[in-house]
C-alpha cells in the first residue's frame, strides 16, 4: 500500500486567510503594549472643557432672549403677539407712550354734518372742551377678553395710569361727575389716540380716583382685533 506523501517542512495551510471584524484595529507590533484610552487628568480635563462650552452656550442663548424681550427704550416687551386661538391677549408695562392718550371732557354735541372743529362720534358730532389730560406713560395696558359673567360681551382695554397721573384723572372725572348730575354735555369724557376718537364719549357718574380705566364699546365695535390695534397704536409696536 502506498501511502499519501507528506509534503516537506510541516502540514499544509489551507488558501483562506482569517479576517478580522471591520473597524478592529490591527494588533500592535509585537512587544508593544496596545493603546489604552485617555484617562486620569487629560480625559478630566477634556470633559471639563465640553461642560463649560455647554455652559457658556445656555448663557449666551439665555442673554439673547432676554434681549429679544426688551425694546429699545428699556420698556417691557409685549408678551405675546399674535391672534391665534389660546394666544393670550397683547399686554404691555410699564411703557412710554408713542402716541399720547388724551382724556378731554365734552363742550357740546350736535347731529351731523359735523361742522367745523367737531368730530364725529357715532350717530352725533362732538366738540371738545378745554378740560383736558394728556398720558404720555402708563403703568399697564392690556387688551381684555368679554367677561360674560358680568354681562359683558365685548372687548375692553384696561389701563392702569401712573401715579404722576392718578391724581390729574381724578380731578377730570370729579369734575365730569358734577356735570353728569346735572346733565351738561361735560358729563361725558372723550378718549383719543393723537386727534382720533377711539371710542364714544362715556359717561361718568362718579369719579375714578384709583387710577384704573377701562376704554369699552358695543361688542360689534370693540372685537379682539380692534382692542388690541389700541394697544399697539400706543405703544408704537
Amino acid at each position: 500500500m502506498v501511502a499519501p506523501m507528506r509534503p516537506r517542512g510541516g502540514p499544509r495551510r489551507s488558501g483562506t486567510a482569517l479576517a478580522l471584524p471591520p473597524g478592529t484595529p490591527p494588533a500592535p507590533p509585537s512587544g508593544l503594549p496596545a493603546p489604552q484610552p485617555p484617562t486620569g487628568r487629560d480625559g478630566t480635563r477634556r470633559t471639563a472643557i465640553v461642560l463649560i462650552a455647554v455652559f457658556g452656550a445656555l448663557i449666551v442663548l439665555i442673554v439673547v432672549a432676554y434681549v429679544l424681550l426688551r425694546d429699545g427704550d428699556g420698556n417691557d416687551a409685549v408678551i405675546p403677539i399674535g391672534r391665534g386661538k389660546g394666544t393670550p391677549p397683547v399686554s404691555s408695562g410699564p411703557v412710554d407712550l408713542r402716541e399720547p392718550l388724551t382724556f378731554r371732557l365734552l363742550a357740546a354735541t350736535s347731529g351731523p354734518p359735523c361742522k367745523a372743529g367737531s368730530l364725529p362720534s357715532g350717530a352725533e358730532c362732538v366738540t371738545l372742551s378745554p378740560d383736558v389730560l394728556t398720558v404720555h406713560r402708563l403703568e399697564r395696558v392690556e387688551a381684555t377678553p368679554p367677561d360674560l359673567a358680568r354681562g359683558s360681551s365685548a372687548w375692553s382695554v384696561s389701563i392702569t395710569l401712573t401715579s404722576a397721573d392718578t391724581s390729574g384723572f381724578a380731578d377730570l372725572t370729579s369734575k365730569a361727575a358734577k356735570a353728569y348730575d346735572v346733565q351738561l354735555p361735560a358729563g361725558r369724557m372723550a378718549m383719543l389716540i393723537g386727534d382720533s376718537l377711539i371710542s364714544e364719549p362715556a359717561a361718568v357718574a362718579q369719579p375714578i380716583t384709583g387710577g384704573q380705566v377701562q376704554i369699552s364699546g358695543p361688542a360689534s365695535k370693540f372685537t379682539r382685533a380692534y382692542a388690541e390695534d389700541i394697544v399697539h397704536r400706543l405703544i408704537g409696536r
